[in-house]
């Protein structure tokens, strides 16, 4: 009977002992699985163009397509209809002969909907880098972009700063009364822009589909 109470013991103690060594290692081992899980996440959205994705809905919208769509005139509207006035690019994107675009826009919106809007240096990229996104894959536009032979022989960090600081392109967030502004918020894509930037700019692979814009 004595045996049997202390090999009762001895068990109970191996038992509770392996639990706990057990336990310990389970929970320590936790915080280094999520560490890796979010690490892989990450390199996922670097290796796939996920961080691109998340803002190119902005590069997209009526505001920013009208000027990079296709043609040699600028668009107008959410539709995307040519310029009533029939306004052309021109050599340097600022219209030709008496159709120049400052003939209307100035470097601010007018009061008034429907007013003629405006913005610093109003115009279309030049006929040399047109920037025509529209009909392409959310790769290619990723690609062209980053292009200095396309995007005005811009380095990364100066298409960042055109993207989020350039006075023209923040005019899709402030477009005047009577037109939709860019409904993600400035400060929103600008973060997502950056962490784009800080991952090396990784672009999403191509797929078979263009864009229908």
């Amino acid at each position: 009977m004595k045996y049997a109470r202390q090999f009762a013991r001895i068990f109970l103690t191996v038992a509770l002992t392996t639990f706990f060594v057990l336990g310990s290692a389970s929970w320590s081992s936790r915080p280094a699985a999520q560490k890796a899980d979010s690490n892989a996440a990450s390199r996922t959205a670097k290796d796939n163009g996920t961080l691109f994705l998340s803002f190119v809905s902005v590069l997209r919208h009526p505001r920013c397509m009208n000027c990079h769509s296709q043609g040699n005139f600028p668009r107008q509207g959410d539709d995307g209809h040519p310029h009533v006035m029939n306004v052309r690019r021109g050599p340097d994107g600022h219209g030709v002969t008496a159709e120049k675009c400052v003939t209307c826009h100035q470097d601010h919106n007018l009061v008034g909907a429907h007013l003629p809007p405006g913005a610093p240096n109003w115009g279309l990229p030049p006929t040399s880098t047109p920037m025509i996104w529209q009909g392409l894959t959310d790769a290619q536009v990723c690609r062209s972009i980053k292009d200095p032979k396309q995007n005005k022989n811009r380095n990364l960090d100066q298409l960042v700063e055109h993207l989020t600081e350039d006075k023209l392109v923040m005019w899709g967030w402030n477009p005047g009364e009577g037109r939709n502004a860019i409904p993600m918020p400035h400060d929103e894509f600008v973060s997502k822009v950056k962490a784009w930037q800080a991952a090396g700019a990784p672009c999403p692979t191509d797929t078979d589909r263009a864009s229908r814009l």
